[in-house]
């Protein structure tokens, strides 16, 4: 079945003249609109609709102003008569709403763009203090959305995030490794990134010769060395061991505390945590060899 599409015309608004001398001036441009409309008198009307200006022939119409090519020669007759007449009448009071209103929906839609743009500034300013790489912003060249192009942050060079992922340099940190389907890129672009995916990736990537972030597991062994509880203990009886004096254990009453040899040894491994040269007392009044962070293990642990 054909679709058919219908046109349908809406009715010109009533004239709201805001001059006392409307019907004369309409009188008189009604009589001259008796016959055909000639070209003399049809460029007389564009000059004087281009000399006068739109809200001029708005006020003397008393409705908008939609152009010679779209209005009556009754009305084309109208601004002729109203500038002989050398007529400044005000504009109707309608159209003084009507601009009002659209003047204060255009300043709230200023100060709402101008509220986005600084919480999208705000944002990436805060996701730059917490990177550890350097990026550039590109936007998305092929979909645009309301607010405008997505802006992707993109690493001048190849970096990784958690164990292993990789980011390859210039490309969007959103991106998924082996997209089939890459996404087209500006060149840099001096504006803020907006996606909120990259902002999520820019305080997690590192470049590639920067250790892994701790795992949680390891961030809580951090956390122990940290408050100052983790110690190498000699006991009377067996080899030393690495314990957390804050939690009892099996071991000599339960007073030593729990063995974390394995997972002390690994952050000792990777540079994190380091061991005194002299004794000190535990909580529980044993001595040992105090666990601490390195200077890594902090940065590390605060990253």
């Amino acid at each position: 079945m054909r679709r058919r599409v219908v046109t349908v015309l809406l009715p010109r608004p009533e004239p709201e003249p805001a001059y006392a001398l409307y019907q004369e001036v309409r009188k008189d441009a009604e009589s001259r609109d008796r016959g055909p409309l000639g070209p003399q008198a049809l460029n007389r009307m564009y000059e004087v609709a281009q000399r006068r200006g739109r809200d001029w022939c708005t006020a003397v119409l008393g409705h908008s102003f939609p152009g010679i090519d779209h209005s009556t020669s009754t009305d084309g007759w109208t601004l002729i008569v109203a500038d002989e007449l050398r007529l400044d009448p005000p504009l109707p009071d309608r159209v003084v709403r009507q601009r009002a209103l659209q003047k204060k929906a255009e300043e709230l839609r200023a100060k709402q763009e101008q509220e986005r743009q600084e919480r999208e500034q705000s944002r990436w300013e805060a996701a730059l203090t917490a990177a550890s790489v350097e990026v550039t912003v590109r936007e998305n060249t092929r979909h645009t959305g309301v607010g405008g192009s997505l802006r992707h942050a993109t690493p001048k060079t190849d970096v990784v995030s958690g164990r292993s992922r990789k980011h390859p340099a210039d490309r969007a940190l959103c991106e998924t490794p082996g997209r089939s389907n890459p996404l087209h890129l500006s060149d840099p672009v001096n504006a803020p990134a907006n996606c909120f995916r990259c902002l999520g990736w820019l305080g997690k990537v590192r470049p590639l010769d920067a250790p892994a972030p701790p795992t949680p597991a390891e961030r809580r062994t951090l956390e122990l060395v940290k408050s100052g509880v983790v110690f190498t203990i000699r006991p009377a009886r067996g080899g030393p061991a690495i314990r957390d004096t804050s939690t009892r254990s099996s071991a000599a009453g339960g007073a030593l505390g729990r063995k974390v040899d394995a997972a002390v040894e690994k952050l000792a491994a990777k540079g994190w945590v380091r061991k005194d040269e002299t004794f000190s007392k535990t909580q529980s009044g044993h001595y040992g060899d105090c666990w601490r962070l390195t200077e890594a293990g902090t940065a590390a642990l605060e990253g």
